[in-house]
């Protein structure tokens, strides 16, 4: 057979082939976010924030009174792949690039780290790669490296985590599983992966009672028995002075954990006509390393169509911890475990008092987690935001908060730590391009009273923001 014909059979061949074969058509999605913020505080990137204990909580004891106002600017990139084969199963990949500050990271390998005139070289982080898929009927299937928050406004956890979530719906009951791995450190230990494992367990279900009343419950169970690399403050002794997790005199470079800690939850919401109402309660038992734990956390929140806008109201409260010394005197502890510096409880739309949502690379606040470092907290909350017209909308906030417990030597002149007002104004310039403002101000309170340099109150603090969003 001569060559061209032995061509044309393998054409014919491969177009019946092609034929045959159901068509397969995969549709790409491409979604994303830009934002530039221009910055100017003397709560954001001071010696008291990013500068003094490195974590993000505002700590203004042994500084200067008066903060230097830092002026930066920092953006940030989202762009999210979507890769869809069919109606039942998609491909979620998340990327984001940031600028902790314009200057920062230039000509360098490696995130946020300074350098020379230029620009960042590697600042790529990987946020999501997770399987979205309908294996079953009625079942719903997250596999991989997904975003996941609790049912407790973010009290708990708010972040990405690797894992598998299994979701379902059964008339008005909606019951989900899910098992998250937040760390494995035990290839530096003995070698063997899954030997010390920071997990996470969740069983969470709603049951929509009536069309205005909705009611959930949920068992989360944390899980860490790997080595620390560190030996974390626990709490302090009514003198003031610190106390670890392990004795330090003995302290080994990783220790093992002991951390089984039981969150049993229940959440409500009821809606009539303009009113909202909703909110949680959270118990949680178990062990926090040689810390018996037995703590609590209760919100309410309500939302209300007034004149021509929406006001807003919201309370928290979380247990703490007035003497947490493991190393004998107290083997309890009242103070709240969560997922240290991954949760937020955003629901207060707090600038300063507590974490921004609007927080990037910059995340700084005077309450940085649910637990308030072992001392838990109290707060009210209230807003109104108010529409002026189709590419205008503004709003409004106070906030007033305080620890839940202090040392019983009460190193503080009170419990109260501040109370905040802040606005924001927000522009649509063009379509998916916004403009906003955000500024907001603290009226320190007697917690903070004379804790600065030579038992001086520091000033106030303030964070004032223009900020320009593109969402596409």
């Amino acid at each position: 057979m001569k060559s061209s014909n032995v061509m044309a059979a393998l054409v014919t061949l491969s177009l019946a082939a092609t034929a045959a074969t159901p068509a397969m058509a995969l549709e790409n999605e491409f979604h994303g976010l830009f934002s530039a913020r221009y910055i100017n505080s003397n709560f954001n990137r001071t010696q008291t924030t990013d500068y003094g204990p490195g974590d993000g909580t505002y700590d203004p004891s042994g500084k200067t009174k008066n903060q230097y106002s830092s002026n930066f600017i920092e953006q940030r990139e989202r762009l999210t792949y979507i890769a869809k084969a069919n109606a039942d199963v998609k491909l979620i990949t998340q990327f984001e690039l940031d600028y902790s500050y314009w200057g920062n990271s230039s000509y360098t390998v490696g995130r946020n780290q300074g350098g020379a005139i230029g620009a960042d070289t590697v600042n790529l982080e990987t946020k999501n790669i997770y399987l979205d898929a309908n294996p079953f009927k009625n079942i719903n299937m997250k596999l991989g490296m997904m975003p996941n928050t609790d049912a407790f406004k973010g009290v708990l956890f708010d972040t990405d985590m690797a894992g598998i979530l299994l979701s379902s719906s059964y008339g008005k009951f909606s019951p989900s599983i899910g098992f998250f791995r937040f760390n494995d450190g035990s290839s530096s230990i003995d070698k063997a992966l899954g030997k010390k494992t920071s997990d996470l367990l969740m069983l969470d279900g709603k049951f929509n009672v009536t069309n205005e009343l909705k009611v959930g419950g949920a068992y989360y169970f944390f899980g860490n028995n790997q080595g620390a690399t560190t030996n974390p403050v626990v709490g302090y002794t009514d003198a003031g002075a610190p106390i670890y997790a392990n004795d330090p005199t003995v302290f080994e470079a990783k220790p093992d954990n002991n951390i089984k800690i039981h969150v049993l939850g229940l959440n409500a919401e009821y809606v009539q006509g303009p009113l909202t109402l909703n909110g949680f309660a959270i118990y949680e038992t178990g062990w926090n390393n040689k810390r018996y734990t037995s703590a609590f956390s209760g919100n309410i929140g309500a939302k209300l169509n007034a004149g021509p806008g929406t006001a807003r109201a919201e309370f928290l409260y979380v247990t703490g911890d007035s003497r947490a010394d493991v190393s004998g005197a107290t083997s309890r502890s009242n103070a709240f475990y969560s997922a240290a510096g991954e949760h937020g409880y955003y629901n207060n739309e707090m600038v300063i008092l507590g974490r921004d949502k609007n927080a990037y690379t910059t995340d700084n606040s005077i309450i940085f987690n649910a637990g308030n470092e072992g001392r838990g907290q109290i707060g009210g909350y209230l807003g109104y935001d108010l529409p002026i017209n189709d590419r205008l909308t503004t709003a409004y906030n106070a906030g007033f908060a305080a620890v839940a417990k202090d040392s019983t030597a009460k190193p503080h002149k009170s419990n109260y730590l501040g109370t905040e007002i802040n606005a924001e104004a927000t522009y649509k310039l063009i379509e998916n391009l916004t403009t906003s403002v955000r500024a907001g101000y603290v009226f320190l309170g007697d917690y903070y009273k004379g804790v600065a340099l030579h038992g001086e109150t520091p000033v106030n603090p303030y964070d004032a923001k223009l900020m320009f969003t593109y969402i596409f």
